[in-house]
């Protein structure tokens, strides 16, 4: 045996010795079961290299091997020839290991323009968009991703200048699930230089990109300056860094954990207007999603959970997109504990509102294209000679009966009003009130409020404003608008459904004709005041 096949030897054992190394691992780590679909996504540069012929080689000898390896490769559109020749680079490679190509040239830059995003992150969008298809389509259940312990150093850094919480100073994770995928960072514990050694080792090729030399990327200048001076001080900084990230890594996963805990606990979900609990029914217009949060159990939680409460409900309500900043939740989470006043409505993000009404707290996405409720706004009239008929009012979500009746007990409905409030909650039960037909101006006329608005109660000389009666009364200002006001041709209101009745054709025992009305279903809230 010649000297240089010795040495051939030395480094086939080496790599053999490695990839059993790795193999440990990722089986500890429980990154992917045997049999996994996994779809690798490699720029052809020596990180994503590297991992591709890693689990190559374990796919020929491992118990803890994937069951296919898929190469997926995009081509950013940001260098020309330069990408050009990467992409035909990668579809080699792939093919000489037998192994599946996918490709997309998509506009990164583009993208960029047209959405207001750095360049990189715009070619990370298309980039996850692209894994995600081509994961869907070959069935795969894992995506596996080429960074390693200095990207992983470079990310904590950058977030740390940028005044991330735990959760970015977390870093980026061994393995997370999106959209039904695990992706997975197989190389997150190792350094560049054992990349690069590892390539020279087993001979295996990669390209160069040149915009890794570029300073006008942030993300450059954190490696080739910034690393590099702090590490003057510490020249185990990168360690430190992934070390620190660890730690702060199972920290808030308990945290999430809890968070999680609570808001399946306490947090109550709104879809289309409608609380997902039928002891506690609402209806708020224009609304398609939102939460409910009892003010007093928020602020009996630690500030650390308050926090990552809203953030996680604001996560929900965006999906996860990039509009929620730390500011934005700690504003809203000092609003929340602020005295100043007990209804009050705010914008968060683009279609998003944070509201209280008294004692619960509301996070919810509006639309703004609604029609419901207009015939109720604008007025739907009842004739004298209608014995019977109904109105749906869909903004309320309820319908208002009225009827023609032979007689109804004198004074049945004298004295006793029902009315919505936060405090005991009656669903799906109807509001009723009779007057005498003969005392009424006819037409009557159904419609929701107007600036100004008053009714003249029993019990008051004068007349009464309406706004004062749903204040006095705790009625949530997202109800006030659904609630119908039944007036008469005069303009007077007579009856408002919930809240009070007016002194006007009270049944007496004189009375000859009586006409009867209830409100009947609706997901208000409410409570009966003696």
């Amino acid at each position: 045996m010649t000297a240089g096949q010795s040495a051939d030897g030395e480094q086939f054992n080496a790599w053999d010795k490695w990839i059993e190394q790795l193999e440990a691992d990722w089986c500890k780590r429980g990154l992917w079961g045997a049999g996994a679909v996994m779809v690798v996504a490699v720029s052809g540069g020596p990180d994503s290299m590297l991992l591709l012929h890693a689990l190559a080689a374990l796919n020929e000898r491992s118990d803890c091997k994937p069951g296919r390896l898929i190469v997926a490769h995009v081509h950013h559109g940001f260098r020309g020839q330069e990408s050009d020749e990467e992409a035909r680079f990668v579809e080699q490679e792939a093919t000489r290991l037998g192994l599946p190509f996918e490709m997309i040239r998509v506009d990164a830059p583009g993208l960029a323009k047209r959405e207001g995003l750095n360049p990189q992150a715009a070619a990370r969008q298309l980039r996850y968009e692209f894994l995600i298809r081509t994961a869907s389509h070959y069935g795969a259940t894992h995506v596996a991703l080429a960074h390693h312990a200095d990207d992983q150093a470079e990310t904590v850094l950058m977030r740390l200048i940028r005044g991330s919480g735990s959760t970015g100073l977390a870093g980026m994770a061994w393995s997370r699930e999106e959209e039904g995928l695990l992706f997975v960072r197989p190389l997150l514990m190792l350094r560049k230089m054992e990349v690069l050694h590892w390539c020279s080792v087993r001979d295996i090729p990669y390209v160069n990109d040149s915009s890794n030399i570029k300073r006008s990327y942030f993300r450059n200048r954190m490696r080739l300056d910034i690393i590099p001076q702090l590490e003057e001080e510490n020249p185990r900084l990168v360690e430190a860094l992934c070390r620190m990230a660890d730690s702060l890594r199972d920290e808030d996963a308990y945290m999430e954990a809890e968070t999680r805990r609570l808001f399946q606990r306490h947090v109550k979900a709104v879809n289309d207007g409608r609380s997902g609990d039928s002891n506690a029914a609402l209806f708020i217009p224009h609304v398609q999603a939102g939460y409910i949060l009892d003010r007093n159990t928020f602020l009996g939680l630690h500030v650390a959970l308050q926090r990552r409460l809203i953030k996680l409900i604001l996560n929900y309500l965006t999906r996860g997109s990039d509009q929620i900043d730390f500011e934005a939740v700690d504003s809203a989470r000092v609003r929340a504990a602020g005295e100043c006043s007990t209804t009050w409505r705010v914008d968060v993000a683009q279609d998003i509102v944070f509201a209280r009404e008294y004692e619960r707290l509301l996070w919810l996405r509006i639309h703004h294209d609604s029609t419901e409720g207009a015939d109720c706004k604008t007025g739907f009239t009842i004739h004298r000679t209608d014995a019977m008929g109904q109105l749906s009012l869909p903004n309320n979500n309820s319908t208002l009966r009225w009827t023609a009746v032979a007689e109804v007990k004198a004074g049945s409905d004298a004295g006793r009003s029902e009315s919505f409030s936060a405090g005991q909650h009656h669903h799906g039960q109807a509001w009723e009130a009779s007057f005498d037909a003969e005392q009424l101006c006819w037409p009557l006329v159904v419609r929701t409020r107007q600036p100004g608005d008053r009714m003249r109660v029993q019990g008051l000389n004068g007349s009464k404003k309406v706004q004062d009666m749903f204040v006095d009364l705790k009625i949530a200002p997202s109800l006030r608008d659904t609630i119908p006001l039944v007036a008469d041709a005069n303009g007077h209101i007579v009856w408002i459904p919930g809240v009070r009745r007016s002194n006007a054709a009270y049944v007496k025992p004189s009375t000859q004709a009586v006409v009867h009305f209830a409100l009947e279903g609706g997901a208000h809230e409410r409570s009966v005041h003696p």
